[in-house]
């Protein structure tokens, strides 16, 4: 089953380059006048990027069929795009004050400008009548909360994990690395046997760099360090985080990470793919929606007898921790401030996040796809759930119940400094720029942001 299309309409070079205008030039299109609570009852539209039939099937049965049985006064119309066309098509609509009632958006730091330009409606008080605090987690809902309003509801609670072939793990003798010597050994030796390590590519994905910047800086410099500097106290430029670079960029030059930078440049994500069903590659580090494609390059369905399992990253520094996971939203669901039926929109989100079992279900029966913040038991996850998906959910919790998590670029980060993260790392690999110069401008570029006040609340570095 393919998965939702999450990176592609997260990517902040994609809000970039489809023209996201800044809250101050947004403002003008923002009053309040032809807002609507509306009746509570009739049509109300959202447009989402879940593509692919079985997806879409998916999403019309169990998520708006069922909503529809649940409130029959009430009728979602569904519109399906692809994630570059949603996007575009959102802002267009948004800035002229018209599109869907519910805005499938992007993740925090967008919102924020959204938000500040007021084309999205204050959720506050809808929290307030549903309990909706009580039932996500506090730093999830934090990250959309603006001068003290809740703007949109996280979708999907996003990490990054290391997936690797567990039959040629197996076959090879290769056990889970467990800190940067382990790791670099079994690296030397699968590229001595023609294998290679980290398979990656970013040519159907061109933000892909900002996965490998996420795994690398939180478990080399540490979730710590990286809150110091996206909370200003430190900078991008201090030496481990340019050591993290200069790591990186050793390992492509190694060929470790996707054959080099030549290949990461220029092979297709699913014959990557195909390569760790088969054996040619041994690991493929990507985030937990990677596990709805997976299935496609194992077993029948990839034409061998092979299986896969994935490993958190281990620790990469004596600064970094053991089994710490970074942590961050996949995208967000909001009410369009131009809503003339924001209540029967609202009362679709109190559905979609309230009922607790439904939600299970769907994190159940699409592994790592519907992954709401929720708080829950390890005993309330359906049975029927793949236990690697179950193991995800019950890892990160775990991880963020105890503080020993991470930062993704593409939450925290406020959206100039997303996309430099990922198109100032292709300068590197291509020795275009020095590691140094590379952080030099990100803190540049991130500076300049931070003072804007754009960034969300970040999760702190205690236990929740």
């Amino acid at each position: 089953m393919t998965a939702l299309s999450r990176r592609r309409f997260l990517s902040a070079a994609g809000l970039a380059g489809a023209g996201i205008a800044a809250p101050s030039l947004l403002a003008a299109c923002g009053d309040d006048t032809d807002a609507g609570k509306g009746s509570g009852k009739g049509e109300i539209s959202l447009w989402i990027d879940i593509t692919g039939d079985a997806n879409q099937k998916y999403f019309d049965e169990k998520v708006i069929g069922a909503f529809h049985a649940a409130n029959p006064d009430i009728t979602v119309k569904t519109t399906y795009y692809k994630g570059q066309d949603l996007r575009q098509q959102v802002q267009t609509a948004l800035q002229a004050r018209s599109g869907p009632d519910i805005v499938r958006g992007p993740s925090a730091t967008q919102t924020i400008a959204w938000s500040k330009a007021r084309l999205l409606a204050d959720l506050t008080p809808y929290a307030k009548q549903w309990g909706w605090n009580d039932k996500l987690t506090d730093w999830a809902v934090k990250a959309f909360t603006t001068d003290g309003k809740l703007y949109a509801l996280p979708m999907r609670v996003d990490t990054m994990l290391l997936y690797f072939n567990k039959t040629l793990f197996t076959q090879k003798g290769w056990t889970q690395p467990k800190n940067r010597s382990d790791l670099e050994a079994f690296a030397a030796d699968a590229m001595g046997q023609g294998i290679i390590p980290f398979g990656s590519s970013n040519t159907d994905w061109t933000a892909a760099g900002e996965w490998l910047m996420t795994l690398f800086w939180n478990n080399f410099a540490g979730g710590d360090a990286v809150y110091q500097a996206l909370t200003g106290k430190t900078q991008f430029t201090d030496p481990v985080f340019v050591d993290t670079v200069s790591l990186l960029k050793s390992y492509f030059d190694k060929g470790w990470i996707g054959g080099g930078a030549d290949k990461y440049f220029s092979v297709p994500a699913a014959e990557v793919g195909a390569g760790l069903g088969k054996g040619t590659v041994a690991t493929i580090p990507q985030g937990e929606w990677y596990m709805s494609n997976i299935g496609a390059f194992f077993g029948k369905a990839g034409n061998n007898t092979n299986d896969w399992d994935w490993m958190a990253m281990p620790p990469l520094s004596s600064t970094a921790k053991a089994d710490s996971y970074a942590i961050g939203i996949g995208g967000s669901f909001a009410i369009n401030q131009a809503s003339k039926n924001q209540d029967a929109a609202a009362a679709f989100l109190n559905w979609y996040y309230g009922d607790r079992t439904a939600a299970l279900q769907r994190m159940a029966d699409v592994p790592a796809t519907y992954n709401i913040p929720i708080t829950f038991k390890a005993d309330e996850i359906p049975q029927k759930t793949d236990p690697r998906a179950a193991r995800v959910l019950t890892e990160v919790d775990k991880a963020v119940s105890s503080g020993n998590y991470g930062y993704v670029t593409w939450t925290w980060w406020p959206p100039k400094s997303d996309v430099y993260v990922y198109e100032g790392l292709e300068q590197v690999l291509t020795g275009k720029i020095t590691a140094a110069e590379y952080c030099k401008q990100l803190a540049t570029t991130f500076t300049a942001e931070q003072q804007q006040g754009n960034l969300p609340q970040l999760m702190p570095r205690t236990s929740q």
